[in-house]
């Protein structure tokens, strides 16, 4: 992958609790309950797939903006670090030709 970036969430996330089309985070809710109906907005949800969607608005919040700003979300201290890359010159230029 080449300019991507690896985001860490917070062990502590509640990727799992948190309702991903309200934002509403249960107090509780057992490993043994695989699909659960948001309270607030009636959302029902599959543990692992509302994990998910959390965790992708967790990383898209936190990476840098396209102006150089810090992501408004709740991510916002995720430590974010860059994928590396290879750089390649695609073609010699003759000494000289800079000018």
């Amino acid at each position: 992958m080449r300019g991507g970036e690896v985001v860490v969430a917070d062990r502590w996330f509640a990727s799992s609790k948190t309702c991903s089309c309200c934002g509403q985070v249960r107090e509780s809710l057992p490993l043994a309950v695989r699909t659960w109906t948001c309270p607030d907005c009636q959302a029902r949800h599959d543990r692992d797939g509302n994990a998910a969607i959390n965790l992708k608005h967790y990383a898209v919040s936190s990476t840098v903006s396209a102006c150089g700003g810090e992501g408004a979300g709740p991510g916002g201290n995720a430590r974010v670090k860059p994928a590396p890359s290879k750089q390649e010159v695609s073609k010699k230029l003759p000494m000289g030709s800079f000018g």
